[in-house]
């Protein structure tokens, strides 16, 4: 009896859709300007437009995307391949969606239903699968740019050849423009989210420190205990990660332990970091509503920062809000438990544990959050792991 032994062998990529708004609003006009994330029935798929790319290769429109370098997470290969195909420095939001095709019909326009079956006719044959991530982009400005680029790593043009043009349509447009049925159930994601009003949404990272030296071989106090060379290199990877987010504020207990996690992405990113002495240990052990509060101070300081930049025409693809807060194992527990509250998508809150340790050392948990009618709620969470090598 002949049996057949099928190994999929699968081709990691990522990408994104940049979206921006169209210049449709009068910036005189203040009643425009009122127009909230939480009002999502205003949004039409006009207000907005979306950027595309041509390959000569296979002369075909598609996302932005590529294929993931050596030792390189999904997220980086997202923000650099697009970078790279479109000229634009973008940022990370709420993760699209995740497609799968057979490598061998990359780029065709018209695909045999049983093409991706006959590979297993053959005995011992390996089907090859291209696996692509999109996630929700936004442009950032050149000094923002310029800013995140010694923590985040080169972002080196395109070849003519590769990518032959680049341009904006509206949503209705770009589905007639894509070459592919696969690149238009991406789109159909994305409008889900445009209309449940997800476009408008702000970023909170929370990290917890990397590993540190034991509390029962430390000589010193709790407050000067560091990170081990392990949580070191942890902290150094872990900030190719949090550039993709091209933060522009990082908050931190003051012990060492929590503020060495994020040094090296702060010096690389030439921020400051805000040392807030109610994140320690032993201020949340002694009070840990206060501890709680300086979280939803920083979750209002998100929307308050959203908030101001619809002041000025034009500003929404120049303006980044998003904070890193480093913490420690007990905050953490205290934030999730109040976090889970407010996280729209159930299936969502499996993310935020609600057993110790709650996080990886040297980990981040990405929180997208957006206003509405209810107050602010948590649209998209995503784990972040450094990758060591």
């Amino acid at each position: 009896m002949n049996m057949s032994v099928v190994t999929t062998r699968y081709v990691e990529a990522a990408g994104g859709i940049i979206y921006r708004k169209r210049n449709t609003i009068d910036s005189s006009n203040t009643s425009d300007l009122k127009k909230t994330s939480n009002q999502a029935d205003m949004i039409s798929d006009d207000d907005f437009e979306l950027c595309l790319v041509y390959r000569p290769k296979y002369d075909d429109w598609s996302w932005p995307k590529g294929k993931n370098e050596p030792k390189e997470s999904h997220r980086h290969t997202a923000v650099r391949e697009v970078g790279e195909e479109t000229g634009y420095a973008v940022t990370l939001g709420p993760h699209i969606a995740q497609i799968e095709y057979p490598l061998e019909n990359e780029g065709k326009k018209s695909i045999s239903k049983s093409g991706a079956k006959n590979s297993s006719q053959n005995n011992n044959k390996t089907e090859v699968v291209k696996r692509i991530h999109y996630w929700m982009m936004r442009e950032i400005d050149e000094n923002a740019a310029m800013k995140r680029l010694p923590a985040f790593g080169p972002i080196k043009p395109a070849k003519p050849t590769e990518i032959g043009n680049v341009i904006w349509l509206t949503p209705s447009k770009a589905r007639k423009k894509l070459t592919h049925d696969s690149d238009r159930k991406v789109l159909d994601a994305f409008l889900e989210k445009l209309h449940d009003g997800q476009t408008e949404y702000k970023t909170l990272i929370l990290v917890r420190h990397g590993k540190a030296e034991s509390r029962k071989s430390w000589q010193g106090s709790e407050a000067t205990r560091p990170i081990t060379p392990l949580g070191s290199a942890a902290s150094y990877a872990l900030g190719r990660e949090l550039a993709c987010y091209a933060p522009n504020r990082i908050v931190s207990s003051p012990w060492k332990r929590c503020v060495e996690t994020v040094a090296t992405f702060a010096h690389d990113s030439s921020l400051s970091i805000e040392q807030i002495a109610e994140l320690t240990e032993d201020h949340h052990e002694n009070k840990p509503k206060s501890t709680l509060s300086v979280l939803i101070s920083e979750i209002q300081n998100l929307d308050c920062n959203a908030q101001n930049t619809q002041n000025t025409q034009n500003t929404e693809a120049n303006i980044n809000n998003s904070t890193v807060m480093c913490l420690h194992r007990p905050i953490i527990g205290t934030f999730f438990d109040y976090l889970r509250g407010i996280t729209k998508p159930r299936a969502h809150k499996r993310i935020l544990s609600q057993k110790s340790p709650y996080m990886p050392t040297g980990s981040a948990i990405v929180l997208h959050i957006s206003n509405t009618s209810k107050g602010a709620r948590i649209i998209d969470i995503e784990k972040v792991l450094p990758i060591v090598y």
